[in-house]
């Protein structure tokens, strides 16, 4: 069992590394060639002395790979937090060079050399890394890495992990055996009796044991956790009773007691500056490029229906602060919300023939581009609400609130999986905290990249 595990582990760990030799090599001598071949004013600097720095390239590469867990067998499945993982690497090995180097050994290496290896170190990597992967990934699904996975226990919580995994495909390393001490059949597994779990795991073979019991049968589930604890050759993972929603959730040592901290869902402030440049920077830009269309949209809806142009209205944003989210106004002022508040639905009346179309092509937000620039929202996050129905999802939907632990979004990792207008709001929060977990900058340049093929129009926007 250990060693099958073991085999694999050790299959991912060497592919990596010589890809990643190769990877940095190609790196440092491109930017040789491109500076002092291809670029003009070159002065054909040693060869030599670049050779014999491509040592500190390598070591200083690796040291840092190796620093920001890019060798770990999880890191495969999350292709995006692999991807801005190597831009720290890339911009880490350039400041080593820069440091000692530039500032610290006698013969100066050329500046424009060095800050060409940041790009082609992170250009080489990432190609080397998705290469590596495909590969890794192929013999996954060939079935050579395997894991016999054993099902402890029974209920909701453990029949939605097995039907989920089946389903999504996400268990092609996976092979379930069968199910041990379960009160209630799931799906088509094979009942496995054993007098203890290590006899069932060592009859069975299994590597990976999973254990699940609802939270009424805490005494059952003691004694599997208490079995499971003694296992030396097999993988043993606990499926909390926790909402899946309660997705931020994280293990933490809490004054050395173990503990679940279930609001774990928020950004650094690092992050935070670093994604508050990148929505003054790209709205900014935007707001001058649209500006004729700004000018043009006023016009017709002020041509639509009495009124003023924009429409404000209180949303929620970050740390549930109120504030007031700006759109081109798509309804008549002279016909009030029926009912209480609600999200629009189809036909609705009150929407102008203008109006259609700004919603139907979300053009009617782009002014929130003005309350990104102010602060109050960002380019890529979670859609706001008003407070009203706020206050209502978050006595419904557990974990709601952590969505507010990012300011709102003009658009969001949600609504370009077609989460928008009358859908799930439990599907919202769980793409939503999804989002704040995995955040990365690269992660919203994705988003604004598939808002342009899947945000715009969506058959869900009335």
């Amino acid at each position: 069992m250990k060693k099958r595990e073991n085999t694999f582990e050790k299959y991912q760990f060497k592919l990596r590394l010589v890809f990643d030799l190769f990877s940095t090599l190609i790196a440092w001598f491109s930017a040789y060639y491109i500076r002092f071949f291809l670029l003009p004013g070159g002065m054909h600097d040693s060869l030599l002395l670049f050779s014999a720095l491509s040592v500190l390239a390598v070591f200083s590469t690796f040291f840092f790979l190796f620093y920001h867990e890019l060798y770990e067998p999880s890191v495969l499945a999350r292709w995006r937090t692999e991807l801005g993982s190597l831009v720290r690497v890339s911009i880490d090995v350039f400041l080593v060079f820069v440091v000692f180097y530039y500032y610290q050994f006698e013969v100066k290496v050329s500046r424009i050399a060095l800050i060409l290896f940041l790009g082609t170190l992170f250009l080489c990597l990432a190609i080397g890394r998705r290469i590596c992967n495909t590969i890794i990934g192929k013999n996954v699904r060939s079935g050579r890495f395997i894991q016999r996975t054993l099902i402890v226990g029974y209920g909701k919580k453990v029949t939605d992990y097995y039907n989920s995994t089946i389903e999504s495909g996400d268990g092609s390393r996976i092979k379930f055996i069968g199910q041990y001490y379960g009160a209630e059949k799931i799906g088509d597994l094979k009942q496995i009796q054993a007098a203890t779990l290590a006899d069932a795991v060592a009859e069975n073979d299994i590597d990976i044991v999973i254990i699940g019991f609802p939270p009424d049968d805490s005494r059952n589930k003691m004694l599997a956790t208490n079995q499971g604890m003694e296992l030396l050759n097999a993988k043993v993972y606990l499926l909390p009773d926790i909402p899946r929603s309660y997705a931020g959730s994280k293990i933490t040592d809490f004054y050395s007691i173990p503990a679940v901290q279930v609001n774990s869902s928020e950004l650094s402030l690092g992050k935070r500056f670093v994604k508050r440049t990148f929505d003054i920077v790209t709205c900014s830009f935007a707001v001058i490029l649209l500006s004729p269309l700004y000018l043009l949209l006023a016009i017709l809806v002020k041509l639509s229906s009495p009124g003023p142009v924009f429409f404000k209205q209180d949303r929620v944003t970050r740390n549930g602060k109120i504030f007031k989210m700006l759109k081109f106004r798509s309804m008549r002022t002279d016909m009030p919300e029926q009912n209480g508040p609600h999200w629009t639905e189809e036909n609705d009346p009150r929407i102008t023939k203008i109006g259609k179309l700004l919603r139907k092509t979300s053009l009617d937000e782009i002014p929130q581009f003005f309350n990104v620039l102010g602060g109050s929202m960002s380019l890529i996050g979670p859609r706001p609400e008003r407070p009203e129905l706020v206050e209502e999802f978050k006595k419904t939907v557990p974990g709601y609130d952590l969505r507010h632990r990012v300011k709102a979004g003009i658009s969001g990792w949600a609504q370009v999986n077609g989460l928008r207008g009358n859908t799930s709001i439990e599907k919202r929060v769980s793409y939503d905290l999804s989002y704040i977990r995995h955040w990365t900058i690269l992660f919203d340049v994705k988003i604004v990249i598939l808002t342009f093929f899947k945000g715009f129009i969506n058959k869900n926007a009335y």
